[in-house]
């Protein structure tokens, strides 16, 4: 594969990286550069996480990254996820390893643990080096990769551990490439920012776009809006049965000729057109029978126009998500243990 094709492979369906010109030095230097995404095991995997995060993993492996997907359970521990119980946090990270299998990221990706650095002293002595060339400002600015606010560092000052963390991750597993959502954005330039005080190699940051919660209103902060699988009811999980699919997007803000800040167009964008390359709208013959558009492009101008009904959009989107669930379901009925222990423990 030449290097052209290898880069377009890595930057489609990107939000940013930083920067295209390290990224073009890299796949030019190495053949098998090393990457990474964290995530915190903390419930059931929505299908922002699945396909987008998922596909993204799959793209890198196919240019020839090494790729981790780093299963954060010391992190979503100082984040009280799952009641901040480890062994809860550990069994879930096991069906994440399901959730990305059952949608096809291919076997070669490694997985880790946090649990794997905690014990070894080095690990905690890059964390230190992390925080000392840090500053606690620059610290609570990057409280967002999990969620929080500044202020919760107030009460919580494990909190402040985190960030510092993140960017040991990258440097004790020797990256070339963070992954992430633009959620991740502040870890990744703390890292890039803190590498050349520390004497550190520098890594490329590559940020996906974040899908949006059903119930909208992230046209002003993508990142307050983005779907979470602390609001099942505004995302589509990725183990929801179909019928279930349908009532959440069944409900989903929608306006009608809306095509910017609309959660259910944003899941044809960035799920469905880069997964089948078109969408097919099921529409009952007196309102002109079935269509399907071959591009994102053709079905924004469709919608905005109002020739597409939000309600005939709604049934198109559901139908697309159902039928990429279906080998996921499939997939589950054959392998239930994991998801099994996650519904107890959320139960």
């Amino acid at each position: 594969m030449s290097l052209e094709d290898r880069l377009q492979i890595v930057l489609r369906g990107s939000e940013e990286v930083v920067t295209r010109d390290e990224l073009r030095t890299l796949l030019a230097r190495t053949s098998i550069p090393r990457a990474y995404v964290g995530l915190e095991p903390s419930g059931l995997m929505h299908i922002g996480t699945a396909f987008v995060i998922g596909s993204k993993i799959g793209d890198l492996i196919r240019a020839g990254f090494h790729t981790t997907i780093f299963l954060a359970d010391w992190h979503a521990y100082i984040n009280d996820k799952l009641g901040g119980n480890l062994d809860n946090l550990r069994a879930c990270a096991e069906y994440f390893k399901d959730g990305f299998r059952a949608v096809g990221v291919p076997d070669s990706v490694e997985y880790r643990y946090a649990n794997e650095f905690v014990r070894h002293p080095g690990y905690w002595q890059t964390v230190i080096q992390a925080s000392k060339a840090s500053t606690v400002a620059r610290i609570r600015r990057a409280l967002t990769i999990m969620g929080r606010t500044e202020e919760e560092a107030d009460r919580d000052a494990s909190k402040l551990i985190y960030p510092a963390m993140q960017v040991a991750d990258i440097h004790w597993m020797d990256l070339d490439l963070a992954l992430g959502g633009m959620d991740q954005r502040h870890a990744h330039m703390l890292y890039r920012d803190l590498s050349p005080k520390l004497g550190w190699k520098q890594v490329v940051a590559l940020h996906t776009p974040l899908l949006p919660g059903l119930q909208g209103g992230g046209r002003m902060d993508p990142i307050a809006g983005k779907m979470s699988k602390s609001n099942p009811d505004a995302s589509l999980l990725l183990n929801d049965a179909p019928e279930e699919i349908e009532r959440k997007i069944g409900k989903a803000f929608c306006p009608a000729k809306e095509t910017v800040g609309n959660p259910v167009l944003d899941a044809a964008r960035l799920v469905l057109f880069p997964r089948r390359g078109h969408l097919n709208i099921p529409r009952d013959a007196k309102f002109g029978g079935d269509v399907v558009y071959e591009s994102f492009g053709d079905l924004t101008r469709a919608y905005g126009s109002g020739e597409l009904h939000p309600k005939d959009l709604k049934a198109g989107v559901a139908a697309g998500v159902n039928e990429e669930l279906a080998p996921v379901r499939k997939y589950f009925d054959a392998h239930p243990e994991n998801l099994d222990a996650v519904v107890r423990i959320l139960q």
